[in-house]
């Protein structure tokens, strides 16, 4: 489902300081086909509700009152310290041009492994047209083999879904490390402190 953000073209006669105090974030759209970047403002509340739910690469459908616009979240600049937005940036999507994003890899049912699932990569870059673009990788333990060690990039079969790769192939996406091992390499780094 691809969340809707209402969104404002921004009077960059006012200062962004201002906006915030005032209750609104800044942001811009920009794009290909557009002639110039468009400078926005979103209602404070509805853009942090938004970040709490979607990350950098999330479609969203970018509501201007008189036009709606497909767009991807291209940057977050969030401030943790002050708790404030300080930027959204989207990317229009436009049908037939690739667009280099990242998604999120995340995974359930890790507690059911037998061993320590060691999470390498946490994100994955690649291009994609628009209506190829991937929401979130979730790779879930309960579906994998309990031989699998180490699942790689490759292993998603990603290209079959018209996705081109920017991280390498080759990338470890997780590894399981056995307890057993972990406890002789603690046990032999404590004989080496002794000695």
């Amino acid at each position: 489902m691809i969340t809707t953000l209402k969104a404002q073209k921004r009077d960059t006669a006012v200062k962004a300081k201002k906006l915030r105090r005032d209750g609104f974030t800044t942001g811009v759209l920009y794009g290909r086909e557009m002639e110039e970047s468009m400078p926005l403002q979103f209602d404070t509340k509805d853009a942090m509700r938004f970040i709490g739910k979607n990350t950098k690469g999330a479609q969203v459908v970018l509501d201007l009152g008189d036009k709606k616009v497909s767009a991807i979240v291209k940057d977050i600049d969030y401030n943790s310290m002050q708790r404030q937005i300080m930027s959204l940036d989207f990317q229009a999507l436009v049908k037939g041009e690739k667009i280099s994003t990242s998604v999120p890899v995340k995974f359930e049912n890790a507690e059911i492994v037998q061993g320590i699932v060691e999470q390498e990569l946490s994100e994955i870059h690649y291009k994609a047209e628009p209506d190829q673009l991937l929401d979130t990788i979730v790779i879930d333990f309960k579906e994998i083999s309990p031989e699998v060690r180490d699942m790689h990039v490759k292993d998603l079969h990603l290209e079959e879904k018209g996705i081109h790769l920017i991280t390498p192939e080759d990338d470890t996406i997780f590894h399981i490390a056995d307890y057993a091992k972990a406890e002789e390499t603690d046990d032999a780094e404590e004989e080496a402190a002794a000695e």
